[in-house]
């Protein structure tokens, strides 16, 4: 096949002709355009773009038919030979069937199934084939950035092929030009190349000059979508407008502009996902609005190192036909809601409500504009044939939903509860003070705050996040610095990054010109003859002065001297801190600190003279950091000053010295954010024995090197508890009952909170019969699987995690179930703002899918069809609720129903549902693996296994610990290291919200000691929960966490229960009252009787645990509110008294006077035992420790008692007073 022929909806589909197509393909791959992509792996790029181009024209032709592909694939295997030579072991069909097979692949796995053929072929591939296959195989066994950068470049490459891009500028001879420059002739060589490529040109009349001049690339792309789904559908096919969202983008690459460097400007964007989004965002807005954010994006580029020789510009005109072009793309929303549609689970569950597509579409429009806007939800409205106003329910029924403009940069701000007691409210209020804006509205400079439920790293508190990026361990003095940097962006005026950011740009194998803006003072030399970890002074080199910096992409620096001679010198160390002094002759002198991936120092260059060397020989050597502008070593006894940073000193390590090139001209300054970059890793998961002292059972299971990937799982006996479950292990297959037995004899029970026994609710789920009602979308019988991880619990980050880190560990848990029931599908539901962990979970998924471990005919066995989808929460606690996240995956309101049947007879879609936690999904392949005898043994009599906890708060390591039932809190301080330096044990959150705040010191000591169990706990008054741990210290104010509970709640609550809805807001008010100094007993009293309300008037769990914070503290840090009241200035002595009361510390006596047969209550009295004053006043003395003078009580309690210091605890003191005849 010689000739360009089109694609066009009247070709018929032979296996025979479609080769031949594919080869021409193949040979008129054309060249790769992406920077990321070095020079070896070209014809591989070329190869895979030609193959995905050809199964994607393939899959055009053949629609969704089951029959038509397996028709296809029987003839192609028939036919026998492929592209190079005959495939003996059918790869080539193999990689038509799997990737024909389902709608949902993503890019990536397109990719990976293409690339597991071409290595199939092995020997029979060409030559410069296979040294490219192998060059990428080195590339990828890294797993660091230049290999995700080379993936993404190969995926990029693939989808620039998709539509029928392939063939645009590499076959066609009337097509390979575009006129110029930007106007209304290469507009129309833009439409005229896209009706051509996707066999529509009969159709379609080219727009008139006017209609150019008049339309926005919008309104022509409607004229032309109309006309596409016309001349497909004339044929019974439909062409996926979606594999075009980006084909005007690749095509603008071939168009001329004045400026030369336009095509710089289009690659940047193709290649540069964040950047293309800025300006996609604005398709519904002005021409205005388009235009500042196209003149921004140019600036933006302009900026940065590597485009150093390539600044963009536009003239007015050119930039109007720019957006023209741009905008020529089908709709956002629409692209959106053709992705959702073609996922597999839609077809597994035919006839579900567009209400099933709702959720993911308003998560893409809200990640896309930052809210819902009007024109985005009318779109959803009008494509998903729904209600406007049960839309605008659903938005607002979600806190990450909005209808509201947001800024153009969003600080996320934690409010967790370990985040909120190490110094949250002061960064909102610092963020608040610094763009001039509450939290959710837009302030300054277009930044805006919001407030977010925990994000799973309690061990950075308090945390901020930006982007895809967390700053840990915040202070309100860092809130100035962050925002500034936010809004300049990188300020690659510092050389560090500059060439930090050359080295990452710079493709493999490649070396840049010399750079002039790194030219040379001079190279000065640290001979690696020192011990320890300094090396002697420097001797100066001054040959080089005059010369250029060359880098090199793997990170090695050269330098051209002035007379072209270039002289390599060693590879650039990334992690060093270079600071400056003056020497002797008044003259600059610099060193340097190189520091490794915790931040402890590795070697110092040229330290001044007087730095101590003890500090240096120290068993742990010191941390480096900036602190001021300032390089610091700091151990935690001091801080060593070593002199003001500068950016002048690049260091380079070659065979026989540390090397120390010299820059002309002045430091530019600090950057920000050099701390901030390595705050990512928990104490706790760098301490080897933190990790020993654990029972790591769970946690411990098929542990591999890389546990997240398929192939490492599987060596370390991953899926192995499947495939003995199914029979292939030498035993014979497991029934039902038998693998639902070993479940509940192992003890096992659910891990989201409530502790339900496992086995008892998978036996109710096996016995279940699918009830089909005539409303019902789904006619089929089917049974379900949801696993909850909507961790929504404050303080917990358990089941982040195990998605993140053991994602197919809760796979094969959750594939067990589904033999177990007889489940079709399953769902998983995970939080928001665990989106980025999320990814970790989607690629297993992927892999899975691609291993045939999910699907149709899992692991082989015919009939058996299971497969997952994972589902996003929107931020709504009560969606944990067990009706409630049936209607959030629904794409519903999340809502308690109220008297709604057990989910294993009508739960999600109405078909009988098994709903369990990730955690309890992941001990399943535990006991399957090891037996249920020996799990059972690990626990108590009636909670078998281990239980993983999130600890934060005050312990020396912070991170998860799993141990098995029956520990104690003892225990977990113990292997956290004990209590922080500096730091006094008060008590402990646990639980989340729904828990309590438990004191364990004093009486309560006991606590410690206390077996962590579900029903020991629950005995004592408190509840495991989830299994979150926030340990508090004395100086924690626990009435203001108590209030902070209750405003969370009071957001989470969905305001069907009154009592609920205005009693969490009650309970607020009351506490505000005592927060302001103006409590009273009254006010107690009302906070136990609204608590009761809340519980009895409420339906589902948040409600009835709802007033769990306030009870728990008043009942086990009744101090801490009698402090608040004590800070009344209208307390008298008699309140005193009456305030103890209402505490519950103190009861009153009558005064009774008989006379005859009649009594008279004539008074009442208080007695305050000695020991209980010695309490009362020990307990304010702590409280008072951590307060302003002005807030101290001691003394006025002793006063209002008529009690001198000297006599606490040695005499009662007693209250009376008689009532007024």
């Amino acid at each position: 096949m010689n000739a360009y022929q089109p694609i066009n909806p009247r070709m018929s589909c032979d296996p025979a002709w479609w080769m031949e197509r594919l080869q021409a393909a193949v040979v008129h791959a054309g060249p790769i355009r992406d920077t990321r992509l070095p020079k070896d792996l070209w014809p591989l790029a070329m190869v895979l773009r030609a193959l995905r181009s050809g199964l994607d024209e393939l899959r055009l032709l053949l629609g969704d038919d089951p029959e038509s592909l397996a028709t296809f694939v029987s003839k192609l295997e028939a036919q026998g030979p492929e592209l190079w030579g005959r495939d003996r072991e059918d790869a080539f069909v193999r990689l038509v069937r799997e990737s024909l097979g389902r709608r949902d692949w993503r890019e990536k796995d397109m990719i990976d199934m293409i690339l597991e053929y071409l290595r199939a072929s092995g020997p029979r591939l060409p030559k410069d084939l296979r040294k490219s296959l192998e060059a990428l195989d080195l590339a990828f066994a890294d797993a660091n950035a230049r290999g995700r950068a080379i993936r993404d470049g190969l995926v990029s490459e693939a989808r620039g092929g998709l539509g029928g891009l392939q063939w645009v500028r590499h076959v066609a001879p009337e097509l390979r030009r575009c006129p110029g420059p930007l106007g209304p002739d290469s507009l129309t060589w833009l439409w005229e190349t896209l009706a051509t490529v996707t066999g529509c040109a009969e159709e379609l009349a080219v727009p008139s000059p006017d209609d150019w001049v008049s339309l926005p690339g919008s309104e022509l792309w409607k004229d032309f979508e109309a006309a596409l789904r016309k001349a497909w559908g004339k044929q019974g096919r439909s062409f996926p407008v979606k594999d075009l969202e980006k084909a005007s983008l690749y095509l603008m690459e071939d168009m001329e502009a004045r400026d030369p460097h336009h095509r710089y400007f289009i690659r940047f964007l193709i290649e540069n996902d964040a950047a293309y989004r800025r300006l996609l965002k604005t398709c519904y807005a002005d021409e205005k609005v388009q235009r500042a954010a196209l003149e921004q994006e140019c600036e933006r580029f302009n900026r940065l190192p590597e485009h150093a020789a390539h600044r963009v510009s536009y003239d007015e005109e050119e930039k109007n036909w720019w957006l023209k072009a741009f905008f020529f793309r089908p709709d956002v929303v629409q692209c959106f809601v053709e992705r959702e549609k073609v996922k597999d689970m839609y077809r597994a569950l035919g006839g579900l409500d567009a209400r099933a597509y709702l959720p993911r579409v308003l998560h893409e429009v809200q990640g896309l504009f930052g809210y819902v806007t009007p024109e985005a939800c009318q779109n959803i409205v009008e494509r998903l044939g729904l209600d406007p106003e049960d839309v605008l329910r659903v938005i607002a029924s979600y806190k990450q939903y909005s209808a509201d403009p947001s800024g153009e940069i969003i600080i996320y701000v934690c409010k967790g509860t370990a985040c909120f007691l190490r110094g949250q409210p002061e960064l909102s209020r610092r963020l608040t003070m610094e763009i001039g804006a509450e939290v959710d509205v837009v302030g300054r400079y277009g930044v805006q705050y919001v407030e977010m439920d925990c994000f799973g790293v309690c061990h950075l508190a308090p945390v901020v996040r930006a982007g895809n990026r967390f700053y840990g361990q915040q202070k309100a003095e860092d809130i100035p610095r962050l925002v500034r940097q936010l809004i300049q962006g990188p300020d690659y005026t510092n050389r560090q990054l500059f060439v930090a950011r050359l080295v990452e740009k710079l493709v493999s194998e490649t070396v840049s010109e010399p750079i002039e803006a790194l030219k040379v003072e001079r190279v000065d030399v640290f001979p690696k003859t020192g011990s320890g970890l300094t090396v002697p002074e420097a001797f100066r080199d001054e040959t080089f002065s005059g010369g250029a910096v060359v880098l090199h992409a793997e990170g090695d620096v050269a330098v051209e001297r002035p007379d072209g001679r270039r002289e390599d010198l060693g590879r650039l160390i990334p992690r060093v801190l270079p600071f400056k002094m003056r020497d002797v002759d008044g003259s600059d002198r610099f060193g340097a600190v190189i520091y490794g991936k915790n931040r402890r120092l590795i070697r110092g260059l040229g330290l001044p003279e007087m730095t101590d060397e003890s500090i240096l020989a120290a068993v742990l050597p010191p941390t480096v950091h900036l602190v001021d502008g300032l390089v610091a070593l700091i151990t935690p006894e001091r801080t060593v000053i070593l002199g003001p940073y500068t950016d002048r000193l690049l260091v380079v390590e070659s065979s026989q010295a540390y090397l120390g090139v010299v820059l002309t001209g002045e430091s530019s300054g600090v950057p920000y954010g050099n701390d901030a970059a390595v705050k990512g890793e928990s104490a706790g998961h760098q301490d080897p024995s933190f990790r020993s002292a654990q029972d790591r059972v769970v946690l411990g299971y098929a542990s591999a090197k890389n546990p997240m990937r398929m192939d490492s799982y599987r060596e370390a006996g991953g899926y192995e508890s499947v495939f003995r479950v199914l029979g292939f292990r030498g035993e014979p297959p497991w029934s039902p009952e038998r693998l639902i037995a070993e479940v509940r004899d192992a003890r096992l029970r659910g891990r989201g909170g409530a502790g339900f026994p496992t086995g008892r609710k998978w036996e109710a789920m096996l016995r279940a019969v699918c009830r089909i009602e005539p409303e019902d979308g789904n006619q089929d019988p089917i049974k379900l699987i949801v696993a909850n991880g909507d961790e929504g619990d404050p303080g917990a980050f358990m089941d982040r995690t195990l998605i993140e880190q053991k994602p197919h560990q809760v796979l094969e848990g959750m594939i067990l179930a589904a033999i177990a029931v007889g489940a079709r599908y399953g769902v998983i539901y995970v939080r928001k703002e665990y989106e980025d962990a999320v990814r970790s979970l989607e690629d297993a998924l992927f892999e899975a899918r691609r291993c045939g471990f999910l699907g149709h005919n899992i692991f082989g066995v015919p009939g058996l069809h299971f497969d997952i989808e994972i589902r996003l929460g929107a931020g709504a606690f009560v969606a944990g609720e067990k009706r409630a996240i049936m209607r959030a995956i629904e794409g519903k309101p999340a809502e308690p129903t109220i008297k709604a049947p057990s989910n294993t007879v009508r739960g999600l879609w109405g078909k009988p549902t098994l709903l369990n936690n990730v955690e309890t999904f992941a001990n399943v392949p535990v006991i399957i693996q090891r037996g249920s005898a020996w799990y059972a043994g690990l626990g108590t009599s009636r909670s078998g296994g281990t239980k993983i906890f999130s600890v934060a708060g005050i312990v020396k390591k912070t991170g998860l610990v799993e141990v098995r039932f029956g520990k104690t809190l003892a225990d977990i301080i113990e292997i956290c290291g004990g209590v922080q330096d500096g730091k006094k044990l008060s008590g402990v959150q646990i639980g989340g919200p729904s828990g309590a705040i438990l004191s364990l010191t004093g009486a309560r000591a006991y606590l410690l000691q206390t077996p962590l169990d579900f029903d020991t706990f629950s005995d004592a008054g408190a509840m495991l929960g989830s299994g979150g741990l926030v340990f508090i210290g004395e100086d924690d104010d626990v009435v203001r966490l108590a209030r902070h509970f209750t405003d969370w709640l009071a957001e989470e609550s969905c305001g069907q229960c009154p009592s609920c809805f205005r009693g969490t807001r009650a309970l607020g008010n009351v506490l505000d009252r005592l927060l302001a100094g103006q409590g009273k007993a009254a006010d107690i009293h009302e906070l136990w009787a609204m608590s009761d309300v809340v519980r009895s008037g409420s339906q589902c769990g948040l409600g009835t645990t709802a007033a769990n914070p306030v009870t728990s503290a008043l009942r086990f840090f009744p101090a801490a509110f009698f402090h608040y009241l004590l800070q009344n200035p209208e307390m008298g002595r008699r309140d005193v008294f009456e305030a103890l009361e209402a505490l519950r510390l103190l009861t009153r006596q009558d005064l009774v006077r008989v006379t005859g047969v009649r009594r008279h209550m004539e008074g009442t009295t208080f007695t305050l035992k000695r020991h209980l004053v010695r309490f009362l006043v020990e307990e304010i003395e702590k409280i008072d420790q951590y307060r302003p003078r002005s807030c101290r009580m001691t003394d006025r309690l002793l006063r209002l008692l008529g009690l001198p210091r000297y006599e606490v605890g040695q005499r009662e003191v007693v209250m009376e007073w008689r009532h007024v005849a």
